[in-house]
């Protein structure tokens, strides 16, 4: 199956899950800002509840990104942009499983 039907499908898959279809930084920062504030905070929570599925089924993925050492406990650029590949990434192996 070639590249660019991959990436189509994981799109669609994106937007079945409510989440941004974006691969990269600055389309997800286009994206959300062509979002009202309401559709903005349910796609970053749905997004949220994406990465900690993934995280509850790779542990040591878990200790990689989480964000203890903050006092604040918000993730830092690195961590949020690390994320943000793994989501996509794993949609990628969904679609690419079917």
């Amino acid at each position: 199956m070639s590249s660019f039907s991959n990436k189509t499908k994981a799109k669609v898959k994106m937007i079945e899950m409510g989440i941004v279809p974006a691969f990269t930084g600055r389309e997800v920062k286009e994206m959300l800002e062509s979002l009202s504030l309401e559709d903005r905070k349910v796609a970053k929570r749905k997004f949220r509840k994406a990465w900690r599925n993934i995280a509850k089924r790779d542990k040591t993925l878990q200790n990689l990104l989480l964000s203890d050492n903050s006092p604040d406990n918000s993730p830092d650029k690195a961590t949020l942009r690390n994320r943000s590949c793994w989501v996509v990434s794993e949609i990628i192996k969904e679609v690419r499983k079917v």
